[in-house]
């Protein structure tokens, strides 16, 4: 009896040692759920200069409560880093989710690569995805918009030139009612536009007299009759 005695007391210290030690075991693991854009897929297209959504699902898959800190960062197409951003670090429970945000507004159109981390500290980082950066942003050029619509009659409110394109180097139209620029008063009506070029906006007109061609959105305004 003695025996079996000490066989039960070792089998619970033993026990209890086995419990403490898978406890001390424990950890924090993170994994990503989801991103956006999503890997995989065709590029989130966007116009410059307005923003694009980034967003980061991650889950504490680990058997302890554990602190991670959800980062991304957007290059160019040949891999020089445009932006990185961070989110203050978040403690989540076994099994909590936690879903982040953050606005990108790019400054000029291109393919970017974007790559999403969490990190258990500023320096260790625990999962990636993608697993190296990748094209999921693609940025247009931005849309000029102005201050009439297609089909709007207009009249000039300074004498102006009338291109045949879009840009201060493009030729003056030929015309046989045009003099060199279109007079104070002319009126016409827009087919076209707007574009930017040279740092103004420019709309084709076709006037009243028979000439077409582009103007400067600034000398242009709308016709009251």
């Amino acid at each position: 009896m003695a025996t079996k005695g000490k066989f039960a007391v070792v089998w619970v210290a033993f026990v209890v040692l086995g419990a403490l030690f898978l406890g001390g075991c424990g950890r924090a693991v993170g994994r990503i759920d989801k991103i956006t854009p999503e890997d995989g897929t065709q590029p989130l297209k966007v116009e410059a200069g307005k923003p694009a959504l980034l967003r980061l699902t991650f889950t504490n898959v680990g058997s302890r409560p554990g602190t991670f800190i959800a980062r991304v960062v957007v290059y160019t197409s040949g891999g020089q880093k445009v932006r990185e951003y961070e989110k203050p670090p978040v403690l989540l429970s076994p099994g909590q989710q936690e879903t982040v945000e953050w606005e990108h507004v790019p400054s000029a159109e291109g393919e970017y690569a974007v790559q999403f981390s969490l990190w258990k500290d500023t320096s260790t980082v625990v999962a990636q995805r993608p697993d190296k950066p990748q094209k999921l942003l693609l940025v247009t050029a931005a849309t000029p918009t102005g201050k009439f619509a297609l089909g709007d009659r207009v009249r000039v409110i300074s004498a102006v030139n009338v291109r045949t394109a879009p840009g201060t180097s493009n030729p003056k139209v030929t015309h046989v009612n045009y003099p060199g620029s279109m007079p104070m008063g002319s009126q016409g009506k827009i087919t076209a536009g707007p574009q930017q070029a040279d740092g103004y906006l420019w709309w084709r007109v076709e006037y009243d007299n028979g000439v077409t061609g582009w103007c400067i959105e600034e000398a242009l305004a709308k016709a009251t009759k």
